[in-house]
């Protein structure tokens, strides 16, 4: 998502609390393996998200004041999707910091862990420091990206699937159907299929049912623009 935007130098916050930070880095699988090793970093990273969403919203709600409610959702999607985190994640060097399990070292390049790291980063510092602080950070490096909101395409697969079948196919909306999960706890894969009226057009895979969602989408659209 950030091909082609211009992007600001990224740093981390300084921490009162290393602890904290360290936590932010601490993946499932480390902690399975070395029990004394303190709490993993999914907690932090269920706080961050929550922050980071409201950030984006309340500067692209600032910044674009006559933009519709459903264009502002879909780009702020966009802004903080796992591509974007994932990549932005790599740029503070993220993956290299990750306390993995040594079953799991193949984890630092996965982008949904790299992503949800970076969310548990703002988690964490927004303990450590309050939300003032943690606002300005997140801010920070998501502002000039909302500055370039407008550039960004306004769907997402998942929405331009949906446009697709409304105006080929059907009006009866796309369903997403699980297909199951496998894996271990810590790094479980979802698989979803998406069909129309009963017939199936496609099927994703990924580390969180949304992912999956959308990885089918793709695929829908692929085979169905082929």
């Amino acid at each position: 998502m950030l091909n082609g935007l211009r992007q600001t130098t990224l740093s981390f916050p300084n921490f009162n609390n290393p602890l904290l930070f360290q936590q932010a880095l601490t993946h499932s699988s480390y902690v399975n393996e070395h029990p004394s090793a303190g709490p993993d970093n999914e907690r932090l990273e269920f706080l961050g998200d929550s922050v980071l969403e409201f950030v984006v919203r309340d500067l692209l709600f600032a910044r674009f004041p006559t933009m519709a409610e459903g264009e502002m959702s879909k780009r702020g999607d966009r802004l903080v999707d796992e591509t974007c985190l994932a990549s932005l994640a790599v740029k503070l060097d993220i993956p290299a910091q990750l306390r993995l399990g040594s079953g799991a070292q193949h984890e630092r390049h996965n982008p949904s862990v790299q992503a949800d790291a970076l969310e548990a980063v703002i988690g964490a510092y927004r303990l450590d420091a309050g939300f003032t602080a943690a606002y300005d950070y997140v801010a920070s490096i998501f502002g000039p990206l909302v500055e370039q909101a407008m550039d960004l395409p306004a769907s997402d697969p998942v929405s331009e699937f949906q446009e697709y079948v409304q105006a080929h196919l059907s009006s009866m909306p796309p369903i997403y159907k699980d297909q199951g999960e496998t894996g271990p706890d810590h790094a479980k894969v979802f698989t979803v299929e998406v069909c129309v009226e009963g017939t199936p057009y496609g099927t994703g895979t990924g580390r969180s049912k949304k992912e999956a969602r959308k990885q089918a989408a793709i695929d829908a659209l692929r085979r169905l623009k082929r």
